[in-house]
């Protein structure tokens, strides 16, 4: 029998590889993670800049995570976090600024807390009563070193680093009423404000940083004088009183003011902190502008009370210098006090306006205020106030001597003058007057009213039987030139002949004459001691 067939393994099956993709959708979710990681990060750092570290001496109305850094009132910063000094004596305030900020983080830079502020001079922040206080920033100029650390300032700066315009330097003997924000004015325009003041070492100036605004700034020229206006100015003058002040703000917070001469160069403006004298007063800075001053010293017996450093000097009333020194000195040769005064004549106030230019009449001005014929006169100008001044006069006699001279300064003779001349010729007058002997006098006066008195009486017994005949003299003298008149009528002669007008111009007179006895007679009857005293005006006027 067949042996049976064995049947047959079976063949391995082969396995099939299923190639799959090389990148598996699982791996999306950690790279789509990593990304958003990354943006994040990315978005914070570019929304978060540095972090910067705020010295202030209180956090009044500071709020972490709430209170905001602005710049030109954009957000660029919050502030994280509060907190005490190690010391104890100010307040840390830790702020996150934004993104894109670190440009400004330069030692350059200023920070402030904005609150509402209400001074004499300044009303800010007002703004702050409803949003709440914030820090300000200023970048400042560009460039600087980076810096991150800051002590804050503690007023708001009065000018911002890009506000256009420039900062003048000036010089104060004392500062005043003014301030940090107070006015400078041009012509009543308020055009800047002062920035702050330092006193230095307090032995020398005060030394004060105006900031003046473009266009303004192109106003201050090298010979520009600038003046304090703070207060009231109270003058007396022929006037009257003057009052000046320059406004409101002037009065309360103090102010300057600034001119700059017409005739200055266009191409002579200051440059950025040039450096200026502040003068006390208008009076003061107008007297600075001119600049040739030819010096005099004059002495005074007599009380110079009422005259002082800055006191005019006049010539026909018109003011032509200033004093400049009042002192006491003793004079050797007399043995006693006298008062030294000195003081200045300033051509340039004579010459008009082109004239400074022309030497022959700068010249001529120079001569005439050096001639051998000038004299000083002390006079009053203000009774009220009992202020003085020089005037300067011109001796008409012929003066030959030439002036004597104290270094580089004319000696002028002085001559009393004003309410002191007065008061010396009264007393001269009252001295004469008390030498009269007035008690002998009356007493020889009643004897002499008593002897005419007697003589009237006896001129008026004896004349008066004369007095009674005078109005008969005068009838009989009219009823003569009557009875003239009739025969002259019956005579031969023509009416228009030359004896007839003689005649009756002979009659006219003897009528005047006999009208003239009867009015004689008539007076003596009433008054009979005019024959020894004379007609008197009361009399006459009857």
């Amino acid at each position: 029998m067949p042996e049976p067939e064995q049947p047959k393994a079976p063949e391995p099956t082969k396995a099939k590889v299923k190639r799959h993709a090389r990148l598996s959708p699982t791996w999306l979710i950690p790279l789509v993670a990593a990304g958003l990681v990354a943006y994040l990060a990315y978005s914070w750092i570019t929304s978060h800049g540095s972090r910067v570290t705020l010295l202030l001496d209180t956090a009044d109305g500071l709020t972490p995570d709430q209170t905001t850094v602005k710049h030109k009132a954009v957000t660029v910063g919050t502030v994280e976090g509060i907190r005490l000094t190690d010391d104890l004596k100010g307040v840390i305030v830790q702020i996150r600024m934004a993104g894109r900020t670190d440009a400004m983080l330069t030692n350059h830079a200023r920070f402030w807390v904005v609150r509402p502020r209400i001074s004499a001079g300044n009303l800010s922040g007002l703004e702050t009563i409803v949003s709440g206080a914030y820090i300000e920033v200023d970048p400042g100029e560009p460039g600087g070193r980076r810096q991150t650390e800051f002590k804050a300032l503690s007023q708001p700066p009065g000018r911002q680093s890009d506000e256009p315009g420039k900062v003048f330097v000036l010089e104060a003997k004392r500062l005043g009423s003014l301030s940090s924000g107070s006015p400078v004015y041009y012509r009543d325009v308020e055009v800047g404000e002062v920035l702050g003041f330092d006193l230095g070492s307090g032995l020398g100036p005060v030394t004060l940083r105006a900031f003046v605004r473009d266009p303004y700034d192109k106003l201050v020229h090298v010979r520009s004088r600038f003046w304090n206006t703070s207060g009231v100015s109270v003058t007396m003058g022929p006037e009257g009183m003057r009052v000046e002040v320059e406004s409101i703000q002037s009065l309360v917070s103090g102010g300057i003011a600034f001119e700059t001469p017409t005739d200055t160069d266009e191409d002579a403006e200051a440059n950025e902190s040039s450096r200026f004298e502040l003068y006390d007063g208008k009076a003061d800075a107008e007297n600075a502008f001119y600049r040739e001053k030819i010096p005099y010293v004059t002495y005074f017996r007599t009380s110079v009370q009422g005259l002082s450093a800055g006191s005019p000097v006049q010539i026909s009333g018109v003011q032509v210098g200033n004093v400049t020194d009042v002192r006491l000195v003793y004079d050797a040769a007399n043995r006693g006090m006298i008062a030294r005064v000195a003081f200045a004549l300033e051509p340039e106030r004579l010459l008009v306006r082109g004239a400074a230019n022309d030497a022959t009449v700068t010249a001529d001005v120079r001569k005439a205020f050096s001639d051998k014929a000038m004299r000083v006169r002390l006079e009053s100008s203000n009774l009220i106030t009992g202020s003085k001044d020089l005037a300067i006069e011109y001796a008409k006699d012929k003066v030959t001597a030439e002036l004597p001279r104290e270094q580089d300064a004319l000696v002028l003779p002085s001559e009393g003058g004003g309410i002191d001349s007065l008061t010396a010729s009264l007393a001269d007058v009252a001295s004469k007057l008390d030498k009269v002997p007035f008690a002998q006098i009356g007493d020889h006066a009643d004897a002499v009213l008593a002897n005419l008195q007697h003589l009237v009486t006896e001129i008026d017994t004896d004349a008066r039987p004369a007095l009674a005949q005078l109005p008969g003299i005068a009838t009989q003298m009219s009823l003569f030139a009557r009875n003239a008149n009739g025969t002259l009528g019956s005579s031969g002669y023509g009416p228009n002949s030359e004896f007839q007008h003689d005649m009756e111009r002979l009659l006219r007179e003897v009528n005047d004459t006999a009208r003239s006895f009867r009015t004689l007679a008539d007076y003596l009857d009433r008054h009979p001691e005019a024959l020894i005293r004379g007609r008197s005006s009361q009399a006459s006027g009857r």
